[in-house]
């Protein structure tokens, strides 16, 4: 009788010990489901699926090139990642490493300006009320405002800043985040006419450039925000100098005028400046890899312009003298592709020339990508490898 009552007692802890292990699967599988419904659904709500198709895009094979374009007007050329965007007075072309053509957008602009950063791509027009975000492979939004929209720039992770004319004031910005949804941040300007805006590495916060007129001379303004505060941390007049660039490359500020480069700490601490010693620029490209590229000087009157590496502390590591007037430039990385006449130099921010090329027919538009450079002739889209 004890041994029955042993078993039995045996058998009860048994089954419920599996009764728990079952119930501990069935939760388990439970959280495991909602986790990755809310992951989806997070991935889904960002721009994460717009770099992983874009980059499965980057790898399907094409016909190669040269691309024949022989009845549109290209406007641009930029390369975002391993892709080539081709702007023209009618579409914007996206097209692979390979020369496949991932996807044609209409988008029936008088003026059109393009601008990319991270995975996105954005259109505008000046003189148009309404804005276009695309991706490698789809369309992510159409917006519209009540006024044209001056100028726009997207963040690395998607934000957008516009500037728009305003009633009463002399121009706003308004910033959105990666969703698209309500305005983030805004700000009116009652004192200047605002024509730039730049996002910090982070995406945290912007800078602004605007451009009044007081006792007869330009002061270019500076004005830096935090997106989640009200007022400016950093403000600065340039008097007898206008800004032509803000950008923002590893966490630090430089800040392009017509005299100079300024850099700034990502919290608005002054630190290095660079003077042009009244060289005129006349070409910049500041998306490299922490590092610039100027034309300065004056070419007609001279018969040669030099062509300057910029760091981002404002130093300047090397300087090529050039002797033909650059039509066109571009920079990637480390690297500079400068279009002087019949020929495109490749060069490394040691002032190295890494390969010349010579086009059998004439360069209209350059744009320097990972180990390649494409440049467009009136016919047709050529690439080139500059290893």
């Amino acid at each position: 009788m004890g041994q029955l009552e042993d078993i039995e007692r045996l058998r009860k802890k048994r089954n419920r010990r599996q009764s728990i292990k079952r119930l501990g699967t069935f939760l388990l599988a439970v959280l495991l489901f909602f986790g990755i419904l809310f992951a989806w659904t997070a991935i889904k709500s960002s721009n994460i699926t717009e770099v992983v198709t874009g980059a499965l895009a980057e790898l399907e094979s094409g016909e190669g090139y040269p691309i024949e374009f022989s009845s549109a007007t290209i406007r641009q050329t930029e390369t975002m990642g391993n892709s080539l965007l081709v702007l023209t007075d009618t579409h914007l072309h996206i097209y692979n490493r390979h020369g496949k053509l991932l996807r044609s957008v209409e988008h029936q602009f008088t003026d059109p300006v393009m601008k990319c950063a991270g995975s996105r791509i954005l259109l505008y027009d000046p003189d148009s009320t309404r804005l276009l975000i695309e991706s490698k492979t789809g369309s992510v939004r159409e917006m519209a405002f009540d006024y044209p929209v001056q100028f726009a720039a997207l963040s690395a992770g998607g934000d957008l800043a516009v500037i728009t004319n305003v009633q009463r004031f002399l121009g706003q910005v308004v910033v959105y985040s990666s969703a698209l949804g309500d305005p983030i941040f805004s700000w009116k300007s009652a004192e200047s006419y605002l024509y730039h805006v730049a996002f910090s590495s982070d995406g945290d916060s912007i800078a602004v450039a605007g451009a009044q007129v007081s006792e007869g001379d330009l002061v270019s303004g500076l004005t830096m925000y935090r997106l989640n505060g009200q007022e400016p941390f950093l403000q600065k007049d340039y008097v007898g100098e206008a800004i032509h660039d803000l950008s923002c490359q590893n966490g630090e500020w430089q800040i392009l005028t017509d005299r100079g480069a300024y850099y700034y700490s990502g919290s608005g601490r002054e630190k290095e400046h660079y003077s042009f010693n009244d060289e005129p620029l006349r070409a910049f490209c500041t998306k490299g890899d922490g590092l610039s590229a100027l034309i300065l000087g004056d070419y007609q009157e001279f018969k040669s312009v030099r062509l300057s590496f910029l760091s981002g502390n404002g130093e300047e590591n090397a300087a090529l003298s050039l002797q033909s007037a650059v039509e066109d430039m571009d920079v990637c990385g480390t690297n500079a592709a400068v279009h002087l006449g019949s020929k495109i130099l490749i060069c490394n921010a040691g002032g190295e020339i890494l390969k010349e090329i010579l086009p059998e027919k004439e360069v209209l538009h350059i744009a320097l990508g990972n180990q390649v450079v494409y440049y467009v002739t009136p016919d047709a889209v050529c690439q080139e490898s500059i290893r």
